[in-house]
């Protein structure tokens, strides 16, 4: 079904039209022009046949002339039907590439519209989320032995730890002094080990599926504890005589003391305990341990 113009394409329709109008009128009246002309010629003449025959003559050319006017005027019309076709079709081409562009600002909105409205449904989720996760620690814990009051002082420990951690940070920070990022000094998990004793801290961790020991998963050839027969798949269960969890904890016990001092460290190795006897310093080994929990995640 063809399509009724806007104002826009109106205004220019009327425009060629009048000068459609205009052209043939133009046209009509120059062809009056050429007939009024040799009819007045015609009156004017006498009866001698010499004169009837140049006046017909006359008048079968002024015909031609008139005739090649009118086709040059319907020329003109064609070409003007035919620029007025075009400017129909490109007029239906920008409306749709307009009604496309309209469609995809209208999807986009309708996508914002929904996305703010489900903000608030998210944030819910992640607050119920939150709050069933600290829900199932403390079913951890009770499973791990802890009474439910026990567990949930731990926790409350812990994030009372996590805000020391915090504090050390910050007055670090304004006296400008350096922490580096791992370090036991502004852990929580450190500080929470400290306050409640490595053996509740052990059933704290194994409670949470932790390991307790730092298990070794390669020793560097030509190192000292290479040397003193440490293998891959061993499990330091202590350095000096202090309990390891983690190699932040190893790491800073080898920089305590004299360098170079024989220490005894306890590794088990398939279920059995072993002491070694090693320099103090670099190991020379790899591995892993318990997580040491980020302060702004376990921040409270």
């Amino acid at each position: 079904m063809p399509r009724w113009p806007n104002s826009g394409e109106r205004s220019i329709v009327s425009k060629l039209a009048f000068a459609v109008v205009i052209s043939l009128l133009a046209g009509i009246a120059l062809a009056m022009w050429f007939v009024g002309d040799e009819l007045q010629e015609t009156g004017l003449a006498g009866s001698g046949g010499d004169r009837v025959f140049q006046e017909a003559r006359g008048l079968e050319d002024r015909l031609l002339q008139l005739e090649q006017v009118l086709a040059e005027e319907r020329q003109a019309r064609m070409a003007l039907e035919d620029t007025l076709a075009q400017l129909f079709e490109d007029f239906e081409r920008l409306e749709g590439a307009e009604g496309r562009a309209a469609a995809e600002r209208r999807a986009e909105e309708q996508g914002q519209r929904e996305a703010r409205a489900t903000e608030p449904a998210m944030l819910q989720i992640g607050a119920e989320w939150l709050r069933s996760y600290q829900e199932q620690r403390v079913g951890a814990l009770v499973n791990g032995g802890f009474s439910e009051d026990e567990a949930r002082s731990l926790l409350r420990q812990e994030s009372e730890a996590a805000y020391k951690a915090l504090q050390v940070a910050w007055e670090a920070q304004r006296n400008g002094e350096y922490v580096a990022p791992i370090s036991t000094a502004n852990n929580p998990q450190s500080i929470l080990r400290a306050e409640i004793g490595d053996d509740a801290y052990a059933r704290f961790l194994e409670a949470q599926g932790q390991p307790t020991s730092f298990a070794i998963t390669q020793v560097m050839s030509g190192s000292p504890g290479n040397n003193v027969g440490i293998q891959a798949g061993d499990n330091i269960v202590s350095y000096n005589g202090e309990r390891i969890f983690n190699g932040v904890e190893l790491r800073e016990r080898t920089l305590q003391g004299n360098p170079g001092e024989d220490v005894v460290i306890e590794i088990e190795r398939n279920g059995t305990l072993m002491q070694l006897t090693i320099p103090r310093g670099p190991i020379g080994i790899t591995g892993t341990g318990a997580n040491l929990r980020s302060t702004y995640w376990w921040g409270g």
